[in-house]
């Protein structure tokens, strides 16, 4: 790729974007989305130019959001409907092949809402297939397979355990149970705590025993995807809301599952007055 190929994909989007900061930075903006692409997340070597630009958008997100100011990033992937996908042959099945999911304009358009409504929340990642198939394989094609990064949404068979239940769905009812039988605030919080810790045990492979509560979730590799993975789990199991931002910026494993236990749908509510 020549300097001016490189430059034609890149600076548009750096200098835009950053353009657009200067002219409303000290405006009173409700939200501030650019839509950037997953190519900056997962990388393509032939897209150097095309990743950058996406991964500069990214970065801006989390500057602003940092200082105050809001910001969205969405890492879209392939749209089946419109653009370069839906125009050009072959472009939509390779795309499938390395494990994208194909988006439908609905989609793009319900990320979008989440933006707007949610517009400090720096980063979204869509368009990632998390399903089984061979994007998984670690000779493959796709970069999924071979990256540690993405491990964490690699779609995971549950094991079967006594009583015919599977883990996945005995974790999930377990931790909702416990809850709602908790008798106070801090019980809840302890199984709440138990929970993400075993989640990161899983994620990371590494013993629950090394996971300290009292640490920052950066200490253990918690990025942006692994705080969407956390998101969906405590959603799911604790009937709990937390974005993405406040389980990377949370200042501890213990602060995060006081976070969680305080939104938990399943508490007793009379527990968590003061």
């Amino acid at each position: 790729m020549t300097l001016s190929n490189f430059q034609a994909a890149i600076l548009p989007k750096v200098n835009g974007t950053w353009n657009l900061h200067k002219q409303f930075e000290h405006s009173d903006l409700d939200f501030f989305v650019m839509l950037s692409s997953i190519a900056g997340i997962v990388g393509y070597a032939s897209q150097s130019n095309y990743s950058a630009g996406g991964s500069y958008e990214d970065a801006l997100a989390r500057w602003r959001v940092a200082r105050g100011l809001p910001a969205v990033s969405i890492d879209l992937g392939a749209v089946k409907s419109i653009g370069y996908v839906a125009e050009t042959a072959g472009v939509a099945g390779r795309m499938q092949k390395v494990g994208h999911m194909l988006l439908g304009e609905d989609q793009v358009l319900g990320v979008l809402e989440s933006a707007i409504l949610a517009p400090y929340d720096p980063q979204v990642v869509v368009g990632l297939n998390p399903g089984p198939g061979h994007h998984w394989d670690r000779d493959g094609e796709s970069q999924l397979g071979r990256d540690a990064r993405f491990l964490p949404l690699k779609y995971r068979q549950g094991q079967q355990q006594a009583g015919g239940k599977k883990s996945g769905d005995g974790g999930s009812s377990s931790l909702a149970s416990k809850l709602a039988e908790a008798t106070s605030r801090e019980e809840a919080e302890r199984f709440v705590g138990q929970a993400i810790a075993e989640k990161l045990a899983d994620i990371f492979m590494i013993p629950i025993a090394d996971i300290d509560p009292s640490k920052h979730p950066a200490q253990y590799g918690v990025d942006s995807l692994v705080a969407v993975e956390l998101r969906n789990m405590l959603a799911l199991q604790a009937a709990a809301e937390v974005s993405i931002f406040g389980i990377m910026q949370s200042p501890s494993l213990t602060a995060l599952a006081s976070d969680v236990a305080a939104k938990s749908g399943h508490v007793d509510s009379a527990l968590l007055v003061a």
